[in-house]
């Protein structure tokens, strides 16, 4: 299967093609970078991600630009008018973003008609200073319907965390490989429109479904294409 790389601006490239493609993809995979982050990270406890309490001492190499909840809004429409009926998206967001996500859901305003937030426990204890973070949500979501081809596993997904971070909050492969083949079939096209560290690109490329990998920074474009081991499509940024 083919993968494709395009440098963009996420929320532009969302925008335009649910207007020109609407019910394009079998699945959505990403992992938005959260207005939130920018809180932890300015307390401190994201020190991985250049975060220090004194702004003068946080490293702004390691970190890349955050989407607001009003942007969040219109790419999470968006993604829902990208998705073909009868499929799933799955999102990654911490408590705070879960319970926005479900909230819109539940409004019935949204493309999606059904949520189901699922646990990723990532064994090793992650952010804070105390009763640290060992959890993070997958916010699954459907529209139309849609069902699983494994019925029998659990909403807890205990896969450790990735250590050694070769980009921000990269997500374990075993994580989205299990994500990827409950909601697809090979052949199916999937979206990342936030991909980072190209993961779902590398899952995808696994087992046989074709990616759309999606990011507007350098770093996460570049840090993809080597992952992916191809050229790919390289679109200039938008």
């Amino acid at each position: 299967m083919t993968t494709e790389i395009i440098q963009a601006d996420a929320l532009l490239w969302l925008e335009t093609e649910a207007h020109e493609r609407p019910g394009t993809f079998d699945c959505i995979i990403t992992d938005p970078p959260y207005w939130t982050l920018d809180k932890w990270r300015n307390v401190g406890t994201t020190t991985r991600l250049g975060g220090h309490r004194d702004k003068g001492q946080q490293r702004e190499e390691m970190w890349f630009d955050t989407i607001d909840q009003d942007d969040l809004w219109e790419a999470f429409c968006h993604m829902g008018e990208l998705l073909k009926k009868n499929s799933h998206a799955y999102l990654f967001a911490d408590c705070e973003v879960q319970a926005i996500l479900n909230g819109w859901v539940r409004e019935g305003e949204t493309p999606f008609g059904y949520v189901k937030n699922l646990v990723w426990d990532k064994i090793d204890a992650g952010m804070g200073y105390h009763w640290r973070a060992r959890h993070e949500y997958v916010v699954m979501l459907e529209k139309g319907k849609h069902r699983l081809n494994n019925l029998a596993l659990p909403d807890v997904l205990a896969y450790r965390r990735v250590q050694g971070h070769h980009y921000p909050t990269e997500k374990p492969l075993a994580l989205v490989e299990a994500l990827l083949l409950n909601s697809t079939a090979e052949g199916d096209r999937v979206l990342d429109p936030f991909c980072g560290s190209g993961v779902v690109g590398v899952a995808c490329e696994a087992h046989g479904r074709h990616a759309v990998c999606i990011d507007k920074a350098d770093a996460a474009i570049s840090w993809t294409r080597q992952r992916m081991g191809t050229e790919g499509l390289l679109a200039g940024t938008t």
